[in-house]
């Protein structure tokens, strides 16, 4: 292709010669011959000095282009990766009969098949991304821009148990790294929070975490345990779903059971959407469905519930300002 280009200019050069040739030949038909010829030996001449210049330029330029031709590829390639892995998470979308129907139902699995677990943490991200901008019903309890804003709304199930869903948004002065390590650090999570009284890991790799979580009794509520699977998927170095809903089993036990009478409580879906905004910023989009085994009223609840909320945001500021 170069060197198609290189000939293309060499003979529009020889056609310049050549037009120049005949309008001088109009003149003086010997003299301007003899003033021709030599503008023709130093025409030559500047050819192939040209030629040469452009040969190093072509071949400079052809290994600039290959250059950024394989950059531009294995971008695009990355590229095609992210937008896949996008596309498994988030797929058609979803009946909203068959979102209830997975939030509502608590699995009974054998917590030692992970392929079965990781299905469940695959299954969790797709419906909770199909909910996280859904804010019809909700009531705003507070907005202060990307400092803190939260919303609630309750349902009742047929046992008038109240079912809370919350959905806020922070931000925290770190990075990904950093906050998925503290997250899976569960003894500094109790040292945060003084209403747990036991988080237990049961499992634990990259993406997936089985964890047992007990809290004292607090204010209305006598204490409650979960048992729930955790779920990490990685969109990019830059984006994160971390999802956790609840599990059965029949033989689970606690490493230190308890001695109060507890009752079972159920994380029906809770996920982040975390993405590093800036180099020490994240943005975090929470949404939490959970039953408590509750029958008090929303009026009675919501309030306290943000509240506790909100100073657990700001025990998680504090640590990583601290840093």
């Amino acid at each position: 292709m170069n060197q198609c280009i290189i000939w293309i200019k060499l003979l529009l050069r020889k056609c310049l010669s050549i037009f120049q040739y005949t309008k001088i030949r109009t003149a003086d038909s010997h003299y301007q011959m003899q003033q021709f010829n030599q503008v023709e030996l130093n025409l030559d001449k500047d050819i192939e000095n040209n030629l040469k210049e452009e040969l190093k330029n072509e071949n400079y330029e052809t290994e600039l282009t290959t250059s950024d031709l394989e950059t531009k590829i294995q971008s695009q390639k990355q590229q095609l990766i992210e937008k896949q892995e996008i596309i498994e998470i988030i797929q058609q979308p979803i009946d909203i009969s068959m979102v209830r129907q997975f939030i509502e139902t608590t699995p009974n699995v054998d917590i030692q098949n992970k392929e079965i677990l990781i299905e469940l943490g695959q299954k969790s991200i797709e419906i909770y991304h199909s909910i996280l901008y859904d804010y019809e019903g909700y009531e705003q309890l507070e907005d202060n821009q990307d400092e803190f804003s939260y919303w609630i709304k309750y349902i009742e199930t047929p046992e008038k148990f109240q079912i809370h869903q919350m959905r806020y948004k922070y931000t925290l002065n770190t990075t990904i790294e950093k906050y998925m390590a503290f997250m899976k650090d569960l003894e500094l999570q109790k040292k945060l929070d003084s209403s747990i009284d036991q988080f237990e890991s049961h499992f634990s790799d990259d993406s997936l975490q089985i964890n047992y979580l007990r809290y004292k009794k607090i204010l209305f509520m006598d204490p409650r345990d979960f048992l729930f699977v955790k779920y990490t998927k990685y969109i990019d170095e830059n984006t994160v779903f971390e999802i956790s809903k609840s599990i059965e089993n029949d033989e689970f036990q606690p490493f230190n059971p308890s001695s109060k009478s507890t009752t079972r409580a159920y994380l029906l879906m809770s996920g982040n959407y975390i993405k590093q905004v800036e180099q020490n910023k994240l943005e975090i989009q929470t949404y939490s469905e959970c039953n408590m085994k509750l029958k008090l009223k929303p009026m009675m609840t919501k309030t306290a519930s943000k509240n506790e909320i909100k100073k657990l945001i700001k025990k998680y500021r504090d640590h990583f300002n601290q840093q």
